[in-house]
């Protein structure tokens, strides 16, 4: 998927990380051991029923009704209208994003503990296989709420585009706008990969994947999945502390995966 674009050429396209995280924990051979055995408890689950879901609250919509025939033309939106229009319609996808992050930063902090020893293979695989109920349904609804934003992209100047002498509130709002949609792209970003290990675990449920290709993807997806919430957290964070379009902070999700409980030994009796 793209990243998001700026409507007329306005929004400098990012760049993305794709880096994975560092070299693998000394001694993670029997780590791997165990992940191989823990695709077999999982693909023995029985897959989560969750459907495709049908609401879609949240969406961002941006844009006014249509002026009655004959009617006199309204005038063009000033700046600060654009900029605060965008981040309105930011503020939903940031939002809907969370469920599905947070369900992600559970999945590889069980790898996380498990590797170190802090948790157990029984308590790891308690966590993975929560982790993946309702996980399709919580990405589709992110899906759905960014298809908009990723058609028409974000109608607000980058701050670099609005020169001098511009009014502290609009260059404020720009500045918000531009946080959010670093956060929204970091957040998509992550998703996708824990969209392709959610299809990875049904292939290897239905039989589809063997226990030994799908012990090395996860490796790596969890490795990745890592890095991508590192720069997720940073990003929801930088915008949590923008200076907003209204003198007030930014409309970024409350709380970053970062703030979300890792496993504890408390999941333990979960089967």
């Amino acid at each position: 998927m793209g990243e998001i674009e700026k409507t007329d050429g306005e929004w400098e396209r990012g760049q993305r990380t794709d880096d994975l995280a560092g070299p693998l924990l000394t001694g993670f051979a029997i780590g791997a051991l165990l992940v191989g055995l823990v695709w077999w408890a999982v693909a023995m689950v029985t897959s989560d029923s969750d459907g495709a879901g049908s609401g879609q609250a949240g969406e961002a919509e941006i844009g006014a009704p249509l002026a009655a025939p004959g009617a006199t033309p309204a005038a063009a939106p000033s700046r600060m209208d654009r900029c605060a229009a965008a981040a309105r319609g930011l503020t939903g996808p940031l939002q809907l994003a969370q469920p599905a992050m947070d369900q992600w930063a559970v999945h590889v902090g069980a790898m996380n503990k498990l590797v170190v020893g802090e948790i157990t293979l029984t308590q790891a695989t308690a966590f993975w296989n929560q982790t993946r109920v309702g996980a399709h349904q919580r990405i589709q609804t992110f899906d759905r709420a960014t298809a908009r934003i990723e058609r028409d992209g974000v109608d607000c100047p980058a701050p670099r585009l609005l020169g001098t002498g511009v009014p502290a509130a609009v260059r404020a709002c720009s500045t918000q706008v531009e946080a959010e949609v670093h956060a929204l792209d970091a957040a998509r970003t992550a998703i996708a990969t824990w969209r392709h290990h959610v299809a990875d675990m049904e292939q290897l449920r239905l039989g589809k994947l063997s226990p030994t290709a799908a012990t090395q993807m996860w490796l790596s997806m969890w490795q990745r999945g890592v890095s991508e919430l590192d720069d997720y957290r940073a990003a929801a964070k930088a915008a949590q502390r923008g200076p907003g379009c209204d003198g007030e902070a930014g409309d970024a999700p409350a709380a970053a995966p970062s703030e979300t409980p890792e496993p504890t030994h408390s999941m333990s009796s979960m089967h």
